[in-house]
């Protein structure tokens, strides 16, 4: 059987996210360490799934930061001092207002979510065929000067940065997560040849200024739908997004978002948790490594349900 390498996040204290803003409505904040416990939960049932700690050197975490996001928004970041929630509008995703708040503690869960990442992205680099970072806060969102919903660091750069700097290019990444992922996007842009990014996710996008087109570059797939779909249809958009990057792609990693289940308090759709069985199968058969960041997903009774659905997909039923 195949083995599956759960890399857990170091958890700190204090960090669960203020509020995030949708439209007109500000929600209560969802993302907090309780997300890790259940996700860990499901993962840890099937017998195929081993823990390991995220170990990645500090001095590699600041390296792969700093090749990703701009030096003034790490600084601006780094001089937070306070546990107090304080609003950035000066690092909002251009042409949109601000959604979330940081503060000291928020900076330090996110930066933990990219050693997370990258001890995945370096555990395939040692020969791992799958890796799974069980992280937050998500990072899908977050660009090289900006941080949206919930994301103030962008865990799935990071491990592609990672494994391309270890010798492992072109990486296809395939954003599983409802909403589109407006951070990856922008730094893939600049990554140029080592990366192609694939997403499904809901329509209208609004984390992009409204009438911006999609895809936004060259070799970007992006599938959107208009309301919760049928599951065999997504499927089939999943199986052609895996197949057309397994094509040019080395490795694929993962973008992963448990919020397309019913009843998540930021989505809209209706999946079933058994749906991420067959999406773990469609990874497994695509031959490549594959290494899962945990984005969205804030359902929590049913986060356990998804994530031993995926893991029993990926790794053969028990």
């Amino acid at each position: 059987m195949s083995e599956l390498l759960m890399v857990e996040q170091r958890q700190g204290s204090g960090d669960a996210a203020f509020w995030v803003r949708e439209g007109e409505r500000l929600i209560e904040g969802q993302d907090s360490n309780l997300r890790l416990v259940e996700l860990r939960a499901g993962l840890v049932r099937h017998s195929g799934v081993r823990p390991v700690e995220a170990d990645a050197a500090d001095e590699e975490v600041q390296r792969t930061l700093e090749a990703l996001h701009e030096a003034e928004y790490l600084r601006a970041l780094a001089e937070l001092s306070s546990e107090e929630p304080v609003v950035m509008p000066d690092f909002a995703p251009p042409g949109l207002d601000p959604d979330i708040p940081v503060n000291k503690a928020l900076v330090a869960a996110a930066r933990e979510g990219i050693r997370t990442s990258i001890t995945a992205a370096e555990r395939v680099l040692e020969g791992a065929r799958f890796t799974y970072a069980v992280c937050r806060p998500p990072g899908h969102h977050a660009g090289p000067a900006f941080h949206a919903g919930y994301c103030y660091l962008n865990n799935a750069a990071a491990a592609v940065r990672r494994l391309s700097d270890g010798g492992v290019k072109p990486v296809g990444i395939v954003d599983l997560d409802l909403h589109y992922p407006n951070g990856t996007s922008a730094l893939v842009e600049r990554m140029g040849s080592i990366a192609a990014l694939h997403s499904l996710h809901a329509a209208p996008v609004t984390n992009l200024p409204p009438g911006t087109p999609l895809p936004r570059i060259a070799g970007e797939r992006a599938v959107a739908f208009a309301e919760s779909p049928d599951e065999d249809v997504y499927l089939e958009e999943v199986a052609h997004s895996i197949h057309e990057l397994s094509e040019i792609a080395r490795a694929l990693v993962v973008s992963l978002g448990y919020d397309t289940v019913a009843g998540d308090p930021h989505g809209g759709w209706s999946f079933r948790p058994e749906i991420f069985t067959e999406v773990g199968r469609l990874l497994a058969r695509s031959g490549l490594p594959v290494c899962v960041i945990q984005e969205g997903g804030y359902a929590l009774d049913e986060l356990a349900a998804c994530s031993h659905a995926f893991a029993t997909g990926l790794l053969g039923g028990e």
